[in-house]
């Protein structure tokens, strides 16, 4: 299997997890009978930060070890010669020199936090509040006579 391919089915599972950090909000207030603001913020806050955290460090950091340690690279050696430690086509060598020139500058644990801060922490404000105001017109809605009382 070419190093392309590999990049490919990673990159999958990394959109992937992406998907599962804007649903898992929405999958709280379902599972939510009461309807609390705060409660509903913070499952969902520490939940999407766990998802976060797992998600940044397999696209940042595991992925590219796995991809490295299939392929025979060693990200830490001085030279040309000590990094290559199996004979590969020279596409998968292209393919896997550009991701290690990629991996190169910002960590992953700083590109989580400016990541958590700017994008989903206010994405988790607005979409617990529209879950909070649509449970509650919900509720409202709904004559008193038929809720069910638990």
């Amino acid at each position: 299997m070419s190093a392309s391919s590999v990049e490919t089915i990673f990159l999958i599972f990394t959109l992937s997890s992406y998907l599962i950090i804007l649903v898992s909000p929405f999958l709280i207030g379902r599972r939510q009978k009461k309807n609390n603001y705060l409660k509903l913020l913070i499952l969902s806050i520490g939940l999407t930060f766990i998802l976060a955290t797992l998600s940044a460090y397999w696209s940042e950091n595991l992925s590219d070890k796995l991809i490295y340690f299939l392929y025979g690279f060693d990200p830490y050696g001085m030279g040309e010669s000590e990094r290559w430690t199996n004979e590969i086509r020279i596409e998968d060598r292209k393919t896997i020199e550009q991701i290690f020139k990629g991996s190169l500058g910002v960590g992953w644990p700083l590109k989580l936090i400016m990541v958590y801060i700017i994008f989903i922490i206010p994405y988790n404000l607005i979409t617990c509040l529209v879950i909070y105001s649509w449970k509650r017109k919900k509720l409202l809605i709904v004559p008193p006579e038929s809720r069910k009382v638990d």
